[in-house]
């Protein structure tokens, strides 16, 4: 049995609600928002894993020193002519990211070509207005949501719904 998967940090509660409040700049027809219990910061996607590579991945030690990261910043992937993804940067991640993508890289995972932690707020299906929510990315590109410390990763099981995904902890480290 196959599930989409992926490893994430969660974000402490007040510090999504604020982020929530701060997605309303984005309610914009073709933009699609994270919804609040789905806000993250994705470590690694795992795309379709099956059960033999579950296992392996529940085996590995993936427990990490407590660090302080800072949610700063507004950005957009790929880039600002051609925006598909909105969303937040995070400070103070690269390291731990690369320690788990080598972890990953053993069980055969591919690695990443870089690593720009971010959590994602919005998703762009379409834009009838791309100078609009360009300008209005600018405005917002120096946003600081503060900091928060992260001493846990956790394994999340993802279900594609027409209603959105619905993520479930497997494991948390």
């Amino acid at each position: 049995m196959e599930m989409r998967a992926f490893l994430a940090i969660d974000i402490p509660k007040d510090i999504k609600e604020e982020i929530y409040k701060f997605q309303k700049n984005f309610k914009i027809r073709g933009i699609k928002l994270v919804e609040k219990q789905n806000l993250h910061i994705t470590v690694k996607f795992l795309g379709e894993i099956d059960e033999e590579t579950l296992n392996k991945i529940l085996n590995l030690d993936l427990r990490i020193e407590p660090r302080t990261v800072k949610l700063e910043g507004l950005g957009v992937f790929p880039n600002p002519n051609y925006i598909r993804v909105i969303w937040i940067g995070v400070q103070g991640l690269v390291e731990l990211f690369k320690e788990i993508d080598e972890k990953l890289h053993s069980l055969g995972f591919e690695k990443e070509k870089s690593y720009v932690p971010h959590l994602t707020i919005g998703r762009v299906k379409f834009i009838d207005n791309k100078k609009e929510l360009r300008e209005r990315i600018e405005k917002f590109e120096d946003i600081n949501f503060g900091t928060f410390t992260v001493d846990k990763i956790k394994l999340y099981k993802s279900t594609l719904t027409p209603m959105g995904p619905i993520y479930e902890v497997i494991r948390e480290w």
